[in-house]
């Protein structure tokens, strides 16, 4: 912090000289500065470095030779505000940026349409990609998955699933996150079965789902009654080194509770504590009610009174 602090001071002491850094270096202080105080903070050297808002006659008195932002200035600027989810200003930016005369790169159009998807507002990001398109910039990968994901979140899987075809006759290949959306995306429209597709292609080519990807697809498998198919999943992504959520958990052990298939059950309960994840009610509910309809009176009571005492210390902590 003190490192940047200083810098910034002979930032200062240089320009009081009337000598401009160069815009590198100018580009560098905000980018720190912004990672170490927010963005917000960032802006302010933005400001301060490159004299916006000044007018001309002020900033030149001592000047021969005045620094002036470029589009690595504004991509740096956009990507902070966007990341702590300031997305008005990474419109307010983008503005600034056009009207100073930068280019926007497809690097730039990335991050705009990420802000807009977070907002839900994936018009304006399709908007934004033609755009990009008629200025004759080809979208990369970063590109594509960002309003693939956009799009499956608005539910409208039959549009990103074009944009994925588009992506493979283009010669870019699928990421992890490729996949994930489109997993996401089928789910989110409750077409498991083609989920389960993507998710078998996805392991096919060699990549690891998220643990919250595999958590979506649990969750299909159970709302269907496919217990027994949901913990193969749950057993093969262990095996690629996944693990899975308390979420995914949770929902196969009240799955196998449902079944009566209380050992299996029991051990499941057992590897969750394992990783660190502890039994929640929901997990005790189903546990008794498992019992209790096979007719287990014993663990019913054995289990209720765990419950009460696992209360009491939660109110006494």
């Amino acid at each position: 912090m003190k490192k940047l602090d200083g810098a910034i001071e002979i930032v200062r002491m240089l320009m009081s000289r009337g000598i401009s850094p160069q815009v590198s270096t100018c580009n560098a202080l905000i980018w720190e500065v912004s990672k170490c105080h927010g963005a917000n903070k960032g802006y302010e050297v933005y400001k301060e470095v490159f004299e916006v808002g000044k007018h001309d006659r002020e900033s030149n008195m001592k000047r021969v030779l005045k620094v002036c932002q470029n589009l690595h200035t504004f991509n740096a600027l956009i990507m902070c505000f966007y990341r702590e989810g300031l997305l008005d200003k990474v419109e307010e930016l983008w503005s600034e940026m056009e009207s100073s005369g930068c280019v926007p790169n497809g690097y730039s159009y990335s991050i705009l349409m990420a802000a807009f998807c977070e907002e839900g507002k994936v018009r304006e990001a399709e908007v934004s990609w033609e755009e990009m398109r008629i200025k004759g910039l080809e979208p990369d990968i970063v590109a594509y998955n960002t309003i693939i994901g956009g799009l499956c979140k608005s539910g409208e899987i039959i549009r990103a699933e074009e944009l994925f075809r588009e992506m493979g006759l283009n010669g870019i290949e699928a990421t992890c996150i490729t996949y994930e959306n489109l997993i996401n995306g089928y789910c989110k429209i409750a077409d498991f079965d083609s989920a389960m597709l993507i998710y078998t292609d996805m392991c096919r080519k060699g990549f690891r789902p998220q643990g919250s990807t595999v958590e979506v697809l649990i969750r299909g498998l159970y709302d269907k009654g496919m217990v027994l198919d949901s913990l193969k999943m749950m057993k093969a992504v262990r095996e690629i080194g996944v693990c899975p959520t308390g979420k995914s958990y949770e929902l196969l052990i009240k799955g196998l509770c449902m079944e009566g298939k209380m050992e299996e059950a029991l051990k499941l309960q057992a590897e969750m504590v394992g990783k660190g994840f502890k039994p929640n009610l929901k997990i005790y509910d189903a546990f008794i009610e498992g019992y209790s309809n096979l007719g287990n009176e014993e663990m019913v009571t054995m289990l209720k009174k765990e419950v009460l005492e696992t209360q009491k210390e939660q109110q006494e902590n």
